[in-house]
């Protein structure tokens, strides 16, 4: 038995094609050269700006970081990056290690505001402070979240 093949169901294959294509394309000149998507969200309010949030979890294998220690980790290697301002929030959370074993610490939300233009080299220090402080305080991760913000000062 034949099957008849409708003219119409094969347009609307096609420009269902063309459209995903399309669409695809015009995402993709929206992103950087690590897939991000740039300066496509205007804010309700204020200038537009860039915000990561990183949380750092402080306890370690053997003990917990000291204040002092995050003290220093702040002035030594985030502050040079960020010296127009920074906000700190001491909070609590939970991580599931790698083994499975879920753990409850302490941790720290480090909130960064940054115009967009400057983001590329942010981007990097950004990354560079995650890694600095895994490697300084044996962390599996350091979460970065990041987004775009409306701000006034």
């Amino acid at each position: 038995m034949a099957k008849n093949i409708s003219r119409t169901g094969t347009r609307y294959r096609y420009s269902a094609f063309i459209l995903t294509a399309l669409l695809t394309v015009s995402v993709l000149s929206c992103t950087d050269s690590a897939g991000n998507l740039r300066g496509t969200v205007q804010p309700f309010y204020g200038q537009p700006y860039v915000q990561t949030i990183l949380v750092f979890g402080l306890s370690r294998p053997g003990g917990t970081i000291s204040e002092e220690e995050w003290i220093n980790f702040v002035d030594t290697y985030v502050t040079p990056e960020f010296k127009e301002g920074l906000t700190i929030i001491d909070s609590d959370g939970q991580w599931m290690m790698e083994s499975g074993e879920v753990i409850k610490e302490d941790s720290k939300i480090l909130i960064l505001l940054y115009e967009n233009e400057s983001s590329a080299g942010v981007d990097d220090a950004i990354e560079e402070i995650k890694e600095t402080y895994k490697k300084l305080f044996n962390q599996e991760a350091v979460l970065r979240i990041t987004s775009a913000a409306g701000v006034s000062f």
